[in-house]
C-alpha cells in the first residue's frame, strides 16, 4: 500500500503542469511535456504489467495481458500522433495535434479498446447465471446517463471534424463502462472487484476525454488532462493490484465460499450453544450429583447401612450416564458431513437393542448416510420410551421413501401430550425432572440436523408415541 501512495503522489505532482499550465509554467513546450508525461505513464504501466503477467496465472494473467495490450496500443498511438509545434498555447496545440493525427494512429486508438472489451464480455458470459436484475438496471442506468451526456455534447459541437473518430471512441467507452460497472456490481462483496475498478476508471476517464474532444472543447487542453488521468488510474491500479496480490475468483467460487463461511458460522454458533449447555451441566448438575454421592457415602461410613452404599452406586451410574449424554452432545456438533457413509439401519437397531431386555420387532430395512452417532440417536429414543414412556414393547419400521430413509420407532407407553411434542427436543426439557437429564432428545435432534435430516413425534394408536426420523438415503447420495 505504501508503494501505491508513492505512485499516486508522484503521478499527481508530475502531472500538475498539464492540469495547471498557466500557474505552473514549463521550460519546454506544453505539448512536448504532455507527450513525455504520457509516455512515461505508459512505460511504467507496461513494466508493471509485464512483471505481473510473468508472476500471475489463469484469469489474472489474462486480465493483465489485456491491460498490457491496451497500454501498448495507447503508447504507439501517442508516439504516432506527436509532432513538433511552435505554439505555446495549450489548447491550440492540442487542437493542431488532433487535426494532424495520422489515420494509423486513429486505428490503433480504436484497437486499444478491444482487448478489455473481449475480456469483459468473456467474464460476463462466465457469470451470466449469477447476474441480478438490480445489477443490470444500475449498469444500464449508468450507460444511459453517459449516452445522454454524449448526445448533449455532440449537439453543440464546436469542431464537427472531430465528431467521426472521437464520437466512435465515446460510444465504445459507454459500452465498456457498462460492462465493467456490471462486473463491479457482480463482485461487489469481494476484493476482486478492484480488477474491474481499474478498467472502469480507465474507460470512464477516457470517455470524458473523447466526449469533450468530440464536442470541440479543447480549452486549456482539458481533454488531455482526463486522458492523462486515465493512464495514471491504470498505473495506480496496477500498483495496487501488485501490492494486494488478489486472485480473480469466479462468482460460483464466491457463492461456494459464502456458503462455506455461512455453514462455518452456523457451526460456531451451535458449538457456542452446546458449550454453554455443557458448562451449565458440569457446573450445576454434575456438581450436585457428586455432592449427593458424597452424602450417601458419608452416611454409609457412619451407619454402615448397605442401602446408602447401593444408593451411592446408583448415583455414580446415573452420573456416568449423564456424562455419556455430554459425550453424545459433543458428537452431535462434530459430525463432518464429508465423512458420512451408507449405514445399515437394521444392523444399528439390532446392536442397540442387545442392551435392552424388552420385546421388539424390526420391519424392513434402509441405508442412510450417517456415522457412529446414529447409534446414540436410536439408543436415546429407545431409552426415553422405556424410562419415561413406560412401554413394554417397541416396533421399528424401516423403509425408503422418496429418496430418504425413514425410521419409525413405535412405542406403546403413556405417550406424549400434544402441547409438549415440540418442547421435548429442547435442551434441558424433561417429562420427569427426577430421573431425566433433558438432553437425550436434544442430542437426537442435533445429530439428525447435522445429517441434513428431520425428526418429529406422532401419536401411536391407541396409545404411545412414534418417533419419525427422515435421513438422506444411500440411493439419494449415489444419484
Amino acid at each position: 500500500m505504501v508503494l501505491w501512495y508513492i505512485v499516486i503522489i508522484i503521478t499527481t505532482v508530475v502531472g500538475l503542469p498539464i492540469a495547471l499550465p498557466n500557474l505552473l509554467p514549463m521550460p519546454i513546450n506544453p505539448i512536448d511535456y504532455a507527450r513525455i508525461y504520457l509516455t512515461s505513464l505508459c512505460i511504467a504501466a507496461l513494466a508493471i504489467s509485464t512483471i505481473l503477467a510473468l508472476k500471475w496465472d489463469k484469469d489474472r494473467k489474462l486480465f493483465i495481458l489485456c491491460i498490457l495490450l491496451t497500454i501498448l496500443f495507447n503508447l504507439a498511438a501517442i508516439q504516432l500522433s506527436y509532432r513538433s509545434l511552435e505554439t505555446t498555447d495549450y489548447g491550440e496545440g492540442l487542437k493542431e495535434v488532433l487535426k494532424g493525427m495520422p489515420e494509423i494512429a486513429s486505428v490503433i486508438f480504436v484497437l486499444s479498446y478491444f482487448p478489455l472489451l473481449t475480456f469483459g464480455c468473456w467474464r460476463i458470459g462466465m457469470e451470466i447465471a449469477f447476474i441480478r436484475l438490480r445489477d443490470v438496471v444500475i449498469s444500464v442506468a449508468v450507460a444511459i446517463f453517459l449516452t445522454f451526456v454524449f448526445s448533449i455534447s455532440i449537439l453543440h459541437s464546436f469542431e464537427p471534424s472531430f465528431m467521426e473518430f472521437f464520437g466512435l471512441t465515446s460510444l465504445m467507452g459507454i459500452v465498456l463502462v457498462f460492462i465493467f460497472t456490471l462486473l463491479v456490481r457482480i463482485y461487489r462483496e469481494v476484493e476482486a472487484k478492484a480488477y474491474y475498478y481499474v478498467a472502469l476508471f480507465f474507460f470512464l476517464l477516457n470517455f470524458i476525454s473523447s466526449t469533450m474532444i468530440a464536442a470541440g472543447i479543447t480549452t486549456f487542453a482539458i481533454p488531455l488532462v482526463f486522458y492523462a488521468m486515465s493512464l495514471a488510474a491504470v498505473l495506480g491500479g496496477l500498483v495496487y493490484l501488485y501490492s494486494m496480490d488478489m486472485p480473480i475468483p469466479s462468482y460460483q467460487e464466491v457463492v461456494e465460499e459464502k456458503d462455506r463461511l455461512a455453514e462455518l458460522y452456523k457451526k460456531v454458533n451451535e458449538m457456542r450453544e452446546v458449550l454453554s449447555i455443557i458448562n451449565k451441566m458440569v457446573r450445576h448438575d454434575v456438581k450436585n450429583k457428586l455432592q449427593i454421592i458424597m452424602g450417601y457415602i458419608e452416611v454409609y461410613l457412619q451407619e454402615k447401612d448397605e442401602n446408602y452404599l447401593q444408593k451411592a452406586i446408583r448415583a455414580v451410574e446415573e452420573t456416568n450416564e449423564y456424562l455419556n449424554k455430554i459425550r453424545d452432545l459433543e458428537m452431535a456438533i462434530s459430525v463432518d458431513k464429508s465423512l458420512l457413509k451408507p449405514t445399515n439401519i437394521r444392523e444399528v437397531v439390532e446392536d442397540v437393542m442387545k442392551f435392552y431386555n424388552i420385546e421388539y420387532k424390526i420391519h424392513g430395512n434402509c441405508f442412510a448416510l450417517a456415522d457412529d452417532a446414529i447409534y446414540s440417536v436410536i439408543d436415546n429414543i429407545v431409552n426415553n420410551a422405556i424410562k419415561h414412556g413406560k412401554t413394554e414393547r417397541i416396533d421399528f419400521m424401516l423403509s425408503e421413501i422418496n429418496g430418504e430413509c425413514e425410521i419409525r420407532i413405535i412405542d406403546y407407553g403413556i405417550g406424549i401430550p400434544s402441547e409438549l411434542k415440540r418442547k421435548i427436543f429442547e435442551p434441558g426439557f424433561t417429562l420427569d425432572p427426577a430421573t431425566g437429564s433433558g438432553l437425550g432428545l436434544y442430542v437426537v435432534r442435533k445429530v439428525v440436523e447435522r445429517y441434513g435430516g428431520r425428526v418429529w413425534v406422532e401419536d401411536t394408536k391407541p396409545k404411545g408415541a412414534t418417533f419419525v426420523i427422515r435421513l438422506k438415503s444411500k440411493q439419494a447420495a449415489s444419484d
